[in-house]
């Protein structure tokens, strides 16, 4: 799945667990939490791709994010050839392999709740470094006017919006209390992502570590097992290639309902404000 189809599906998953987390917790979020936490999912979604250079995610924060996707990269070669069995496909395992596992996201969204509390920055800065892709990949997938007016498609722009946005929450107390759901968002957005791509012909290695059969050896031979074999959410026959005519139509199908369906969510909220005003 390519940037747009990414971003809109993880603001969706980040606009619905806002929801969730005032449901379970009680918290009015109101529209601004809901804003903010698919402006999370968004951004969160396109982490995994950190793993391949020029990626958005990669080039949004500058040599801050490309020593991170650098480290990512590094973690996943090695990864790779600690585990890999004699019937894992050839490579160095760099893209679509580790870091977009589920035991990685959920890994790094614990490691991020947990930093929050050593220090609120590590909030600050981790949702600036999550928001400023997200920002950037729904101003390219929404209306031309926000790319006309607001400029936010453009990787300088979406960064400094991002600052801003952490600068009010942290100006308005609300930054504190962030670093779990921010942990949180990761994780669900990573794995959102991974779901995307492993709706496409490319897949991903969803059981990491666990050893299974590869998908070439028939059921009568002994095989010597697979651990980065690719699995997908949909049959052979519903998988789109990326990049493809058709796979570009499906995927502005899924960014254009993802995006009214965030609008959906948040109109609740709008709708009491403008009844207040």
């Amino acid at each position: 799945m390519m940037n747009g189809g990414h971003a809109c599906t993880g603001a969706l998953a980040g606009a619905a667990s806002s929801g969730a987390v005032g449901a379970i917790t009680g918290a009015q979020l109101g529209v601004a939490g809901t804003a903010v936490g698919a402006l999370l999912g968004a951004g969160a979604a396109l982490l995994p791709d950190l793993d391949a250079d020029g990626a958005t995610a990669y080039r949004s924060g500058g040599p801050v994010t490309a020593v991170v996707g650098e480290t990512f990269q590094w973690l996943a070669r090695v990864a790779y050839r600690s585990t890999r069995l004699p019937h894992d496909p050839d490579g160095d395992g760099e893209h679509r392999g580790l870091v977009h596992t589920p035991i990685f996201a959920v890994a790094l969204g614990l490691l991020v709740a947990l930093g929050a509390l050593l220090s609120p920055w590590v909030t600050a800065v981790v949702m600036v470094l999550v928001l400023a892709p997200g920002i950037g990949a729904l101003s390219r997938s929404g209306p031309k006017w926000v790319r006309k007016k607001l400029r936010t498609h453009r990787d300088p722009v979406a960064l400094l919006v991002a600052v801003g946005i952490v600068a009010l929450l942290m100006w308005a107390g609300a930054l504190q209390g962030l670093g779990w759901f921010a942990g949180v968002s990761i994780a669900v957005g990573m794995i959102v992502h991974s779901a995307g791509d492993s709706a496409t012909r490319s897949g991903i290695p969803w059981t990491w570590p666990i050893r299974r059969r590869c998908d070439t050896c028939s059921m009568t031979v002994r095989c010597p097992g697979s651990r980065w074999r690719r699995s997908h959410v949909l049959p052979k026959p519903m998988r789109w290639r990326v990049g493809s005519k058709s796979g570009k139509a499906i995927e502005g199908v899924i960014e254009v309902v993802c995006l009214v369906l965030v609008g959906a969510l948040m109109l609740p909220d709008l709708a009491a404000l403008a009844s207040m005003a």
